[in-house]
């Protein structure tokens, strides 16, 4: 069941992917819809870059309202990153709620790092609700969208 509400989503893009969560691949849709399963991948790719893109703009306002953030550069060690999201969050008079080892671990499962170091340039920060996150600086490009 899909609520009706407003999205960046067209009927015919909301229609392709709840019969894709369902499991039908591209050309039993394209037969369903009596269209091509060239237009239906179509569709589907533009559904999901929109997707992506509603996520980061999220992803965004939560690290614009942040309570602490720290830029992390490509080829830095990220047992540096603890100490200085503490600075932060001790210059806006706020309290981390995790420890250096919990910061550590959350990095290693969640940041593009390998082997203490930054991959690329990322953003953790601290959101409204107390939680850590990731922006990465640069977004990755959407990965190909499955074909059948």
């Amino acid at each position: 069941m899909v609520f009706k509400m407003k999205t960046f989503l067209t009927e015919q893009q909301l229609k392709i992917l709840q019969l894709r969560a369902k499991g039908l691949k591209q050309s039993e849709i394209a037969e369903i819809l009596g269209t091509s399963r060239a237009n239906v991948s179509i569709l589907e790719k533009r559904a999901m870059e929109k997707i992506e893109k509603a996520k980061n703009t999220l992803l965004l306002w939560e690290q614009l309202n942040s309570k602490a953030a720290v830029e992390v550069k490509k080829g830095e060690d990220i047992f540096k990153v603890p100490e200085e999201i503490f600075k932060q969050a001790d210059k806006v008079g706020i309290k981390v709620p995790y420890t250096t080892a919990e910061i550590i671990a959350f990095l290693v499962e969640n940041a593009p790092i390998e082997e203490r170091i930054a991959k690329e340039d990322f953003i953790l920060f601290l959101d409204s609700h107390d939680k850590l996150r990731i922006t990465e600086s640069l977004l990755e490009e959407l990965d190909e969208v499955r074909k059948d």
